[in-house]
């Protein structure tokens, strides 16, 4: 078994909407039901959890797009790029109603 810890620290949107997601997985209710079975037990931290939900999601994830990441690095030292205001709201507003509904 190997162990990966995630460096990136994790804030305010990111720990609601991970705890949201974790809450919604069906195999939580799975392990309540096993821990009566057997007397061997393991407790793993509400922080354990959201790292491992974290991480298990950037694995499930198709990848980084390095050629876009390229492209953006590029325009932001060269002074070109610009950010899009409206942009951004629109898409945290969409975020939050991911969230919440």
């Amino acid at each position: 078994m190997t162990i990966s810890t995630i460096n990136t620290p994790v804030t305010g949107y990111e720990t609601n909407r991970l705890e949201h997601l974790e809450s919604s997985r069906p195999d939580t209710q799975k392990s309540k039901a096993a821990q009566t079975a057997g007397s061997d037990r393991i407790s793993i931290s509400g922080e354990g959890r959201l790292k491992a939900s974290m991480f298990n999601a950037a694995q499930a994830d198709e990848g980084v797009r390095t050629d876009k990441v390229a492209e953006i690095k590029a325009r932001i030292s060269s002074g070109a790029y610009a950010v899009d205001s409206q942009d951004i709201a629109t898409k945290m507003v969409q975020q939050e109603l991911d969230i919440w509904g």
